[in-house]
């Protein structure tokens, strides 16, 4: 961030000073002072990259030129109190990334802003820091050295200082400088009498002269994409920063030298708490970036996990069903097994039983044998007797295999004679109208019930495809609505960053936008009852239909930021070149009408010249709003600045009145009555367009007008002779 740096100060007679010399040590110029008869001589000061003279605009139309010596001069012989403030000073920082032509440029801006706010004229010279050649102990003392244990400046302090008049200007005959001796600028007041005038306290007006210099610094940073300015302080910005304190030009002239000092103790002790808060921040927002990126991915791994958690939940009551269908099959096998198990004991002592009767039955073949060899003889002689009867068996066995063979063939035969009848009597009979076209048509019904059943399956499909993405993209919208406040959709001001650099994020007119819109449909952005996923679902179910046919435009600026931010710029581009032609026109007007009213009359003929240049102003701006070529958003815009306008000058009335006393007695006529007759004209026209507030502001201005001329009427009170 680039460091913010404006203070100001008094040029006073009471302090021993003087505008001229100031001027000149300023300048690094001569300069003559006629008040004290000396000739102040900074020709040789180093560093003065710059001195320009900037004029008001009031002036410069008038073709006004002035050069310093007279300035000043003439600004000395103005005051004549011993005490005066002859000048103030405003000492800005200049940012030292940008060129030389580029500070210059800024400097001359901001002073022309101070000149047209505050109606003074401002002396500009711009500084550079004097870098010395380093200490060396063998050239003798000389001023382009440092000494022994001095420091040179800060290589980066570019700085400009903006001398301005205490009173504001009037041209006198043949287009010469003066100032009213009468006229101090409202700056310049008491906070006693700017609390009379209904004007901010000094500390205010310095404020806003603040906000104004890093409004105009950072026009230009940003176009260069360098940092910005933040007028806050530490504690505004939410900064644990603690700001060092004003070294002053003695305290900084000695810790050059290498003299310690305590207010550089102080401000080295605060830089270094500084730095460790800032070290210690740094490692939180490392720590904090890790934590982020570790919940990110496990986030992710959740997310991913519950994409496949209804999977998961099918297959594991798959498994359970078919876990259940085992369990209730296994029934009957367990019963099986049971059984079974219960045979085999069966078994087992059957077998048993088997092998004890196996054992006698070895014991009584053990006595058989003893008698084999003699049975073995008989068994040879019926084994002869067997074989004789085999070959008979063998012969009746062949003419039993000749009669099978004949029934065979038989039932063959009646085989044949069956299938043929079973033929004749399946064969349908003939149906009179089962013909050719019939069946043809019934094909074709037939294929074109297929097509359409196919034909559905697919538009089913891609209706539920749609209907996905459509749910899908109300989610999107409504969750953009909702945090169109978050960083990751609106543009982060506070920390620097541009349109140009996020162009796809909302800007505050697009944000707002919003914000209107989300409280007419009473959309929140957050729900304490609810989680965010179910909030979100529930704002999701708003987008219907009719809300997106409705409103179509809130639409488009959620979906595409930046095209609809192109689209309205280029719309309203009319409207503004439209304006800057309408204000050039104003301020000429302004300037012809100076002379007619008898001069500038300061502060009160610059209210007054707003007052009567406002009627052309505002029937400029009623005949765009009128014209229906224009585009509608050239037209909107037109109406919130003529709103502004009216408002502006019910206060400009108001002040110009007030302030009326306060001219000189040869002007405060001519613009009393021009004032009166406008006022008149202005409230016959835009009686029924004003507000109470805008009234209230008339009618006060105009009380303290005849409270002045009737105090000014009234008769003395003092005795008679």
């Amino acid at each position: 961030m680039t460091m913010v740096h404006i203070a100001t100060k008094a040029i006073s007679r009471k302090a021993g000073q003087s505008a001229v010399a100031s001027a000149a040590y300023r300048a690094g110029d001569v300069l003559d002072d006629a008040k004290y008869g000396k000739t102040h001589d900074y020709s040789k000061k180093s560093g003065v990259m710059s001195s320009d003279i900037v004029l008001p605009f009031s002036l410069k139309a008038l073709g006004v030129s002035v050069d310093r010596e007279t300035l000043w001069n003439t600004a000395e012989a103005a005051e004549t109190r011993s005490d005066s403030r002859v000048a103030r000073e405003w000492l800005i920082n200049l940012p030292h990334e940008l060129s030389e032509e580029e500070r210059h440029s800024l400097a001359i801006n901001f002073a022309q802003k101070l000149c047209d706010d505050m109606d003074v004229i401002a002396d500009v010279c711009i500084h550079r820091p004097v870098m010395k050649l380093p200490f060396d102990p063998n050239v003798p003392p000389s001023s382009k050295y440092l000494r022994e244990g001095e420091e040179n400046p800060d290589p980066r302090n570019f700085h400009a200082h903006i001398l301005v008049t205490t009173r504001a200007p009037t041209i006198g005959p043949n287009k010469t400088l003066a100032f009213d001796p009468k006229l101090k600028t409202p700056f310049e007041w008491s906070n006693k009498k700017r609390k009379a005038h209904d004007l901010p306290s000094s500390m205010q007006e310095i404020k806003r002269v603040r906000e104004m210099w890093v409004d105009t610094a950072n026009k230009v940073l940003a176009e260069y994409h360098l940092p910005l300015m933040d007028a806050r302080s530490y504690k505004d910005q939410g900064l644990d920063q603690q700001p060092t304190i004003k070294m002053g030009v003695e305290a900084t002239a000695m810790e050059r030298r290498g003299i310690t000092t305590e207010k550089g103790n102080t401000n080295r002790a605060i830089k270094a708490r500084n730095n460790l808060v800032a070290d210690n921040h740094i490692k939180q927002e490392a720590d904090n970036e890790r934590r982020i990126s570790a919940l990110r991915k496990g986030l992710a791994w959740a997310t991913e996990k519950n994409a496949r958690l209804p999977g998961s939940i099918g297959g594991t009551k798959q498994r359970a069903d078919f876990a259940k269908h085992l369990s209730g099959s296994s029934e009957p096998h367990i019963t099986y097994c049971t059984e079974q198990n219960n045979r085999t004991a069966i078994r087992v002592d059957d077998t048993k039983r088997c092998v004890e009767e196996a054992k006698s039955g070895i014991a009584w073949a053990a006595k058989r044998c003893e008698n084999l060899p003699k049975r073995c003889d008989d068994t040879k002689q019926r084994i002869n007797g067997t074989a004789q009867a085999n070959n008979k068996l063998t012969q009746r066995i062949d003419d039993t295999k000749q009669a099978i063979e004949g029934i065979t063939e038989a039932i063959g035969k009646s085989n044949i004679e069956i299938n043929k009848a079973t033929e004749r009597s399946a064969r349908p009979a003939p149906n009179p109208f089962d013909d050719a076209a019939r069946r043809a048509r019934a094909a074709r019904l037939d294929r074109q019930q297929r097509q359409v059943d196919r034909d559905t399956r697919a538009n089913r499909h891609k209706d539920e495809r749609i209907f996905e993405y459509a749910e899908r993209m109300k989610l999107h919208l409504a969750m953009r609505l909702i945090q169109r406040h978050h960083n990751s959709m609106a543009i982060s001001w506070a920390q620097g960053e541009t349109i140009e650099d996020a162009p796809d994020k909302f800007d505050k007119r697009q944000v707002a936008i919003l914000s209107e819109f989300a409280k007419r449909l009473g959309i929140e952005d957050k729900d304490k009852a609810l989680g965010f996923r179910d909030h979100l679902q529930q704002v999701g179910k708003r987008f219907d239909y009719t809300l997106v046919e409705n409103n179509k435009s809130i639409i488009k600026l959620l979906r595409d930021p930046k095209a609809e931010r192109e689209r309205y710029l280029a719309l309203i581009k009319h409207f503004e070149d439209f304006r800057d032609d309408i204000d050039q026109k104003r301020a000429t007007f302004k300037t012809s009408i100076i002379n007619k009213l008898g001069g500038s009359a300061g502060d009160v003929g610059r209210l007054t010249r707003d007052v009567v240049s406002s009627f052309n102003y505002t029937e400029w701006l009623t005949d765009y709003i009128d014209n229906d070529n224009h585009p509608a958003e050239a037209r909107k815009c037109a109406k919130e600045h003529l709103a502004d306008t009216l408002d502006k000058t019910c206060q400009q009335f108001k002040f110009a009145f007030r302030d009326m006393s306060s001219l000189p007695t040869t002007q405060r006529k001519a613009y009393s009555e021009t004032l009166k007759a406008a006022l008149e004209t202005f409230t016959e026209q835009y009686d029924g367009k004003l507000s109470e507030s805008q009234h209230r502001a008339l009618q006060d201005g105009l009380e303290s007008y005849q409270h002045q001329v009737s105090r000014t009427n009234a008769p003395s009170r003092g005795f008679s002779p």
